[in-house]
């Protein structure tokens, strides 16, 4: 913990605006690339809280039950019915299904009969189910609880942080590396200069 906030101080005294003579043009450069880096992660929050607010309000509108929503109704599993080409795949040498035929009940009282994904299925017996569907009587997935809608929302709130973070600090990366290139050749200069300078005072 020490040794971040060590950084941390460090680089605040590196990037501070000051006016040490010492100072070269590019330094101010690199301490105002710094600072625009810093400043785009910090307002990536305002579309980062924008994401998360949209997912989280989808999420609560899927996880509503009712008249017009996702309904849960009872299932009876079809025995002897064929089931549809491609609906078992082989695991281990055996054909586990991934749909069942099914039979279900629509709260208006119409049934319905069909291929069901497995997945979709809540068995509660050999032959007995139960099931979710949506306003037109099809089977969907379940409603989603609360705690998946806010993790969702957080995950996409730090994605869209941590990706401005990784293209500010990329950008800045770039920069800086052009301007230590630029830095190495001045110094050569002024090394090869000073070299020059001192042979003549020896000769």
């Amino acid at each position: 913990m020490r040794s971040i906030a060590r950084w941390v101080v460090s680089r605040l005294r590196r990037y501070r605006p000051d006016r040490n003579p010492l100072r070269r043009r590019s330094d101010l450069i690199e301490a105002a690339l710094a600072a625009a880096a810093l400043a785009a992660v910090l307002l990536s929050a305002w579309p980062a809280a924008l994401a998360a607010r949209t997912l989280y309000d989808g999420g609560v509108a899927a996880e509503r039950v009712g008249p017009g929503a996702r309904q849960l109704v009872e299932a009876t599993l079809v025995e002897g019915t064929s089931m549809e080409e491609g609906s078992a795949v082989p695991v281990n040498g055996r054909g586990l299904p991934v749909a069942s035929p099914a039979r279900w009940t629509l709260p208006s009282g119409e049934v319905r009969e069909g291929m069901v994904p497995a997945a979709l299925l809540l068995r509660d017996g050999p032959a007995n189910a139960r099931l979710w569907v949506d306003a037109a009587g099809r089977p969907v997935a379940p409603p989603p609880q609360r705690a998946e809608t806010i993790t969702r929302a957080g995950l996409a709130a730090f994605g869209v942080v941590a990706g401005a973070a990784a293209l500010a600090w990329a950008c800045f990366a770039l920069a800086r590396h052009c301007l230590d290139r630029r830095r190495y050749r001045e110094w050569e200069a002024a090394w090869a200069a000073a070299d020059q300078k001192w042979r003549r005072h020896h000769i």
